[in-house]
């Protein structure tokens, strides 16, 4: 007996949720224990390298140069770690990346628990994870579609990205009690306990071959090893760039990124601060508002099971997106904005699950890694002249920034809609 019909109907009603199906997969199932635990220990170092940086300096201009540190290497080595992740297994790659930020992390946990901490150490800290996360995170996204089918890659995405929005939501306030009882050392200890474990799950798996793969690209693989890696980056880039559907997503990925990078920062502080005089707590309300708008557009795409038309409903979920940063401008008050917030959050869910999924089938296996490289690049790259903009426009005025932004983003997606990169991701499916 299953229960009374009250319990069978709720349990019915929870299976249709593709998403948790996955997790009867083995090898998925330690991928994603493996990702919530680390996503949850990176937070406990998010929150305690800052106030490690401030307690031990006071200096503001130390902090932002520790972080400029960590963005400028992932981004100098992002096209290298996804080169490198279309040459070799993704999964040992992924493992000797988690190895060496667990030794670095255990290094530092020292240093720290025995004051013996100094500031040049951390800049080599965020140097090496920089480097890390360049090679770890391509992998990992051209590692997905070969543990699941390819039917199932938005329900795995789904899945992964719900457990990683609950981890960013959840880890700052436990790293929060964590440093509060036994300093930040104990939250760098936590953190490398994470990588360990994500080793440890990734060396369980079984990692069967792709169901993609066919016997002339495991040849061509075996070339790709031989050749040069500038070469094999160059490849990379051509193939993103000459594929229309590719470059159509590329160009998408980095207009949004440009848009929302600045105002999302800069820009809703200063909303919540001048516009609302709220302070902190509106803006503590409006990102929170996000928070749940994304983690309900995350799982809304994981339960579908209808058949997407990627293409289109991508244009159309950016487009919505381009109209809720137009909208932020014209709300009256912190009410409102957070419920354009929570909208804005569950559009942007829904489509970050089905870029990643888009991206993950349409890409050539054995350049896989390599097309995401670029796209994340793509993402990053235009983040500094974002942050300038936002900041030139909200001298203005904040409102007028957020207009100004939410057209351009617009006008951008219509251009790209009406090209021929567009028509053909227009046509895909």
């Amino acid at each position: 007996m299953i229960g009374p019909p009250a319990k069978r109907s709720i349990w019915n009603f929870a299976r249709r949720f593709t998403a948790w199906q996955m997790l009867y997969r083995r090898d998925f199932r330690l991928l994603w224990m493996g990702q919530s635990v680390s996503i949850l220990g990176d937070q406990f170092y998010l929150v305690a390298l800052p106030w490690l940086v401030l307690g031990l300096t006071g200096s503001s201009l130390a902090l932002g140069s520790i972080l400029l540190t960590h963005t400028i290497m992932r981004v100098a080595f992002q096209l290298v770690g996804g080169a490198i992740s279309d040459m070799i297994s993704q999964r040992k790659l992924m493992i000797a990346s988690s190895v060496v930020r667990a030794i670095v992390c255990a290094v530092l946990t020292a240093l720290v628990l025995f004051h013996k901490i100094h500031l040049w150490h951390l800049f080599i800290v965020v140097a090496v994870f920089g480097m890390a996360d360049a090679f770890f995170t391509p992998a990992l996204k051209a590692f997905i579609p070969g543990i699941i089918p390819k039917e199932n890659l938005v329900a795995g995405n789904s899945m992964l990205n719900t457990s990683s929005l609950l981890a960013m939501f959840l880890g700052p306030s436990l790293a929060g009690i964590v440093i509060s009882v036994i300093g930040t050392g104990g939250a760098f200890a936590f953190d490398t306990g994470s990588f360990v474990f994500v080793a440890g799950c990734l060396l369980l798996m079984k990692s069967p071959p792709s169901s993609d793969a066919a016997p002339e690209q495991i040849i061509a693989k075996t070339s790709a090893r031989r050749a040069k890696l500038l070469s094999s980056i160059g490849e990379g880039l051509r193939y993103t760039y000459y594929e229309p559907t590719l470059r159509a997503l590329l160009t998408i990925t980095a207009v949004v990124e440009f848009a929302f990078a600045g105002p999302f920062t800069v820009g809703l502080a200063s909303l919540a601060n001048v516009k609302f005089a709220g302070g902190a707590a509106a803006f503590g309300a409006m990102l929170s508002s996000l928070g749940g708008g994304l983690l309900v557009g995350t799982l809304v795409v994981g339960a579908m099971h209808a058949r997407f038309s990627f293409g289109k409903t991508i244009l159309w979920l950016t487009t919505g997106l381009g109209f809720g940063l137009t909208l932020l401008g014209l709300v009256p008050n912190v009410i409102w904005a957070c419920v354009l917030m929570v909208l804005i959050g569950v559009i942007a869910g829904y489509t970050q699950v089905l870029m990643a999924s888009w991206l993950q089938t349409k890409s050539d296996p054995q350049l896989r890694g390599r097309v995401m490289s670029v796209v994340m690049l793509s993402a990053y790259g235009l983040t500094p002249l974002s942050y300038l903009l936002t900041g030139a426009l909200t001298q203005i005025s904040v409102s007028f920034m957020f207009i100004v932004t939410g057209l351009l983003l617009l006008i951008a997606l219509a251009l790209c809609a009406f090209g021929s990169s567009g028509r053909a991701l227009i046509l895909s499916s």
